[in-house]
């Protein structure tokens, strides 16, 4: 990968964020005082259940260090535009997904930056240099919160041409993240042969325990089947964008993507491989 693509990177993560944003208004936050047990439920398995699930994981497959964080610190990004698109078609509570996606987003710029320094200490010591909880925190604002805040200014002001043309906008957002996910698997193939079949039974477990425990929480806490899906979706679906963006950040990489990017694009193709399917299942259950 050019250093001119990895300029452009950043810029694509925040049009896909500013994307987000012109899908979010105030009155779709409003669902919280609406279903604040749903909220809460869903809120907690994104921020504490998915990089626990994740932990766990690693810990037992035991995958080498810069992999082992990569898994990680996919754990860590909020759900994303994909999450809301994937409720709409299981019948799910598009407006709670929003809601979710919306929250998770803007405290990423303070749970991000906690949560990778601690798991950078923890599986890449000796492997790279250190890291630093503020530059990465400056980095999530200006590339996540302070993009949703502008997408969501914009829909406010200019509301007739942003609903207008919101397919339009998520149109080009998906095929920056496809761009994005291939880019990295390209930047790494080599790595990628080697680890694919351990790498890809790590995530897939990941992806299917998430599913799984999310949809127990939720039984567990009485919610509705209406929530029960939204949730499972919004606590399995990953920004992959976010972390492959970060990821040449993090290792302060100049040319290619690092190898700690290469879980979180694996993941981007294999989180629809699973939940598509799982999506049909469910979307018609009562």
């Amino acid at each position: 990968m050019s250093n001119t693509a990895l300029v452009l990177l950043p810029l694509a993560l925040a049009y896909i964020m500013f994307t987000l944003g012109t899908g979010l208004k105030p009155s779709d936050f409003k669902i919280i005082i609406t279903y604040p047990k749903a909220f809460f439920v869903g809120l907690m398995n994104q921020v504490v259940l998915v990089p626990l699930i994740a932990l766990a994981v690693v810990l037992v497959m035991g995958p080498p260090p810069k992999i082992a964080f990569g898994i990680m610190l996919i754990s860590f990004c909020p759900g994303g535009v994909t999450s809301n698109m994937l409720t709409y078609y299981a019948k799910g509570n598009v407006a709670l997904s929003v809601a979710l996606t919306g929250v998770v987003s803007l405290l990423s710029v303070v749970t991000l930056p906690i949560l990778i320094t601690l798991a950078f200490n923890h599986f890449m010591k000796g492997q790279a240099g250190s890291i630093s909880a503020i530059k990465i925190g400056l980095v999530m604002f200006l590339l996540t919160t302070l993009p949703v805040t502008l997408g969501m200014l914009a829909r406010r002001k200019f509301t007739r041409f942003m609903v207008r043309r919101s397919s339009i906008l998520n149109s080009i957002a998906s095929i920056f993240f496809v761009l994005i996910v291939f880019a990295a698997i390209a930047s790494n193939w080599d790595l990628l042969k080697s680890q694919l079949t351990s790498m890809g039974l790590e995530l897939v477990l990941i992806i299917m325990a998430l599913f799984v425990l999310s949809i127990l929480t939720s039984k567990v806490s009485k919610l509705s089947w209406f929530d029960t899906k939204t949730i499972s979706i919004e606590t399995s679906i990953q920004n992959s964008t976010t972390a492959i963006t970060l990821a040449p950040i993090i290792m302060g990489t100049a040319i290619g993507l690092p190898a700690i990017a290469l879980p979180a694009a694996v993941y981007g193709v294999l989180m629809y491989v699973i939940a598509l399917p799982i999506i049909a299942l469910i979307r018609n259950k009562s």
